[in-house]
């Protein structure tokens, strides 16, 4: 196979994979919330129940490097393709609630594997050449696909075993690209360092904007159509809130990335964190005006994922060889701990001041994030001035 035919089958694999892990995300999320709150379980309850993908980050993805050295890359992407596909048709076949907490933590940990190899091997597919444009495109096959999910439940509705099904069998058809690209899969080298941990006190700004990015996603995608449906909106329609944040992730993403290679980045993450105050502010007085309200979305969620894409374009230009595979661990862990203590305080504040609490919380996570920018000035700076 020639140099080049390998590089396009894996960017294929990769492309397919972050799909297959945003249609996993975009499919459950919205589902297994609406199906928690249908059931009259409490906010509180419910966001508990998402924040279970951010435990699942906290106790595999520091290890995640070390098996993709151990199996391959491509082995542990197929691996953890076909645990996720039957894991999602086990939370059907699940008796009670209390069993989807270990159920809903294989899914996610099987979820979290696809992210975090797919995004190592994207930046070592990538150079200094094309590297926005490939991030860009990364982040727009995500977006694209969180937006199926919903579609899919808008389609097939959110009751009975066909969601599941359809999502299983969508997991499952990643594998074949993936299997393909086998041979094409990048090695993590011997001899490295370097830990998550260590890579996190390195570079704390751009690192933490996947922490920002996770609390704010889990919010939008998994407790906003909560918040749809106690203002009044239909279940459906409430999940048609996700589409329209995908959409507008789809419509953005490369101009940020344009913007990104054209001015400083710090103040281009600024920026992007800023629509999440904007946007909180806003919804209130739009939520009663359906086209009001998924337009707000569309700009709110297109503009709030450039937060994530900026900090992943960053940790490929500092990060190479080796402590590349431990920067995006890093770089996941903390967006899932962003999973872990965003829906859990968001879940909280829904119940307490229902439903604006919700938005109460994830204004403040943004208002923190653009503060904490301001004092990290040099490391922002020290990269090439935009």
């Amino acid at each position: 196979m020639s140099r080049s035919r390998e590089h396009q089958v894996s960017l294929f694999a990769i492309l397919t994979t972050c799909v297959a892990y945003g249609l996993g995300m975009g499919l459950t999320l919205p589902l297994l919330a609406l199906i928690l709150e249908r059931k009259g379980v409490p906010g509180s309850i419910n966001g508990l129940n998402l924040a279970t993908g951010g435990f699942a980050a906290l106790a595999i993805t520091p290890y995640i490097p070390r098996m993709i050295a151990r199996f391959g890359a491509a082995q542990y992407l197929a691996a953890s393709l076909a645990v996720a596909a039957g894991a999602m048709l086990a939370i059907y076949e699940a008796p009670s609630l209390w069993v989807w907490f270990p159920i809903r933590f294989v899914l996610s940990s099987a979820l979290n594997g696809l992210f975090v190899v797919s995004e190592f091997w994207i930046n070592r597919l990538a150079d200094e050449s094309n590297r926005g444009r490939y991030v860009a495109i990364y982040s727009i096959c995500i977006a694209g696909s969180f937006g199926i999910g919903p579609g899919v439940l808008k389609i097939i509705g959110t009751h009975g075993i066909a969601p599941f099904a359809a999502g299983s069998c969508l997991l499952l058809l990643a594998l074949i690209p993936v299997l393909i690209a086998r041979k094409t899969a990048p090695r993590i080298e011997e001899g490295h360092t370097s830990t998550v941990f260590s890579i996190i006190r390195s570079a704390p700004a751009a690192l933490t904007a996947s922490f920002v990015f996770g609390a704010i996603d889990a919010g939008l995608t998994g407790l906003f159509p909560v918040y749809a449906v106690r203002s009044g909106y239909t279940e459906a329609n409430a999940a048609l809130a996700v589409t329209a944040i995908a959409l507008g992730s789809i419509a953005f993403q490369y101009p940020i990335g344009w913007l990104a290679d054209h001015m400083n980045r710090r103040h281009l993450l600024a920026i992007c964190a800023s629509t999440g105050i904007f946007g909180t502010v806003l919804t209130p007085f739009a939520i009663h005006t359906p086209v009001l309200m998924y337009l707000l979305l569309f700009v709110w969620g297109g503009l709030i994922l450039g937060v994530y894409s900026i900090g992943l374009t960053l940790i490929g230009e500092r990060f190479k060889g080796a402590e590349l595979a431990n920067a995006n661990a890093a770089f996941i862990l903390l967006y899932c701990m962003g999973l872990l203590l965003g829906p859990t305080a968001e879940g909280v504040a829904l119940d307490a001041w229902n439903p604006n609490g919700l938005l109460v919380v994830l204004g403040a996570i943004c208002a923190g994030y653009v503060v904490f920018l301001m004092t990290q000035r040099r490391e922002l700076t020290s990269h090439r001035e935009k």
